[in-house]
């Protein structure tokens, strides 16, 4: 397993190093500079490879760094006792993530170049990684909890019953899934479960609002259960024989991508277009015409996989809402904290819309199954038709981003109005604030999309431009949530960028898009 391992993680680097070459050449500023023969550069690959730890070492850490100060700052927000609440969102946390952070039975590019391009054992592929992603989890959950248990005065030993039980949790979920598909050949979790989970662990997690906590006690006795249980868990991994044929079936999409001649397939697949969807009400399309009829086939055909993570997000946002007005009635003495951590992080509407916002999701729809086909047509590119189809795009898109952030536009200034400091205005700009900030995003994602146009014949992305504009907007977005802004000033500014960005947008989809939305 070791050298499996070993050998993993130098494909790994090799595909990093290459990739990262790639990206230099296709990015317009940079790709005249460097040269070819850059490829065959060792001092340099070397440099990329030292550069590629330290980023990947920094993304681990932030990341899990993020997951558990939520945990902290919900654990001060929701209960005097900071500590006994840190343990039992800790616990919960642990408990939904043996069922929905299973690496085994996931699917990744890793896996597919590995496992299917270069042939390696499955079996020890697999293993290796898992265990040693199980190690890493480990060191970092220590390094984390140390920090944490100390700022709450916790004897520091304890962090490390809680990183074991962590892992040992982890273990029995994913002996647990894995013994589940070979039972019925299929996985866990479906969607539903899969966020009925995620929904149910908020609810218990946030328990301690009515003082009900799961203590320390509980982590010790089923730290004790999972490390009866991770004996046999992993004896059965290691029994398992046919990982390379379960990661085929369920990694087929993937997989059928990696073939010749398999458009057909995989837009059948990318969308999952239902039934009931296939036949659209007479009445929806009635005094439709031109490019507004064609938009309308669209959004109804595919209205299932459009909507639904936005009404997921909708149904999330409303019950934490409610979940919220609920202490503010039944604690006064938290109003006042409450309303001081909103008003200080009004800013951060911005990071949550652009998370919520679903403009990726819809221009993958839209090339898969419309525009992958349609821009073999002249027609098409017409700058007069790009210019009309996108007006009507947007539209949808707006509406699609506007079934959360009506219920996080509402939900919030009526949070801030039950603390009874808030005047009317600011209610009212808040409210606006959150839309307009919805529509700026429903357009920026279109607009790259039409400018940039990301997606290959193979339905790969291939634009490094089209990534390193993401990036850039999500660094803006935390950016300004390092600012404090005064509400009313700082909406009147989103509200005219908004309205700025959508003239600019406009003139610029009718001048390039004709050069620019093509396939590549």
């Amino acid at each position: 397993m070791i050298n499996a391992l070993k050998l993993s993680l130098r494909i790994d680097f090799n595909y990093a190093v290459n990739s990262f070459i790639y990206m230099i050449k296709k990015t317009p500023i940079l790709r005249n500079i460097i040269t070819s023969n850059l490829y065959e550069k060792d001092g340099f690959k070397t440099f990329i490879r030292i550069l590629g730890v330290i980023c990947t070492s920094i993304r681990l850490l932030l990341f899990r760094g993020f997951y558990f100060i939520i945990i902290y700052n919900i654990s001060r927000l929701i209960h005097h006792n900071t500590s006994q609440t840190f343990f039992h969102i800790f616990f919960i946390f642990s408990i939904m993530g043996m069922f929905i952070n299973t690496s085994i039975l996931s699917t990744s590019r890793k896996k597919n170049i590995s496992i299917l391009l270069f042939k390696m054992d499955a079996k020890k592929f697999i293993l290796s990684h898992y265990y040693f992603s199980l190690i890493i989890d480990f060191i970092l959950n220590n390094i984390f909890l140390l920090m944490i248990l100390s700022m709450l005065k916790v004897p520091i030993s304890i962090s490390i019953f809680l990183s074991l039980f962590s892992l040992l949790s982890k273990n029995t979920g994913e002996a647990l899934s894995v013994w589940y598909y070979q039972k019925n050949n299929q996985k866990l979790l479906t969607e539903k479960i899969y966020f009925l989970i995620i929904i149910l662990g908020l609810l218990i997690s946030l328990l301690p609002i009515v003082d009900i906590i799961f203590s320390y006690r509980i982590i010790l006795l089923f730290t004790l259960i999972f490390g009866i249980t991770a004996t046999p868990s992993f004896i059965y991994l290691l029994k398992v024989n046919n990982y390379k044929m379960i990661y085929k079936k369920i990694n087929a999409l993937s997989f059928q991508m990696q073939q010749i001649n398999t458009e057909q397939s995989v837009r059948q697949f990318m969308v999952d277009l239902r039934d009931q969807d296939r036949e659209i009400n007479p009445k929806k399309l009635k005094g439709k015409k031109g490019y507004d009829l064609f938009n309308t086939i669209f959004f109804e055909r595919h209205r299932y996989l459009l909507l639904r993570s936005s009404k997921l997000f909708a149904i999330v946002s409303a019950t934490l809402i409610v979940i919220t007005i609920i202490i503010i009635i039944e604690y006064p003495k938290d109003q006042l904290l409450i309303y001081n951590f909103l008003k200080e992080h009004i800013s951060f509407l911005i990071l949550l819309m652009y998370f919520i916002n679903r403009g990726e999701i819809v221009t993958q729809a839209m090339f898969f199954n419309c525009d992958h086909a349609m821009l073999t047509f002249n027609l098409y590119k017409n700058p007069k038709v790009i210019l009309e189809l996108f007006k009507r795009r947007v539209n949808t898109l707006i509406k699609i981003n506007l079934i959360p952030a009506i219920v996080i536009a509402i939900g919030f200034p009526l949070i801030l109005s039950l603390t009874g400091r808030v005047a009317v205005l600011e209610c009212i700009c808040i409210f606006t604030l959150v839309i307009f900030v919805s529509i700026f995003f429903s357009v920026h994602y279109l607009v790259i999309y039409y400018l940039l146009q990301p997606y290959s014949r193979e339905m790969k992305i291939k634009s490094p431009t089209y990534s390193l504009v993401n990036v850039a907007t999500y660094f803006c977005c935390y950016m300004l949530t390092k600012i404090h802004f005064n509400s009313i000033l700082f909406c009147i500014t989103v509200i005219f960028f908004t309205i700025l960005y959508v003239f600019i947008s406009l003139r610029l989809i009718y001048k390039k898009s004709p050069t620019t939305f093509k396939i590549k």
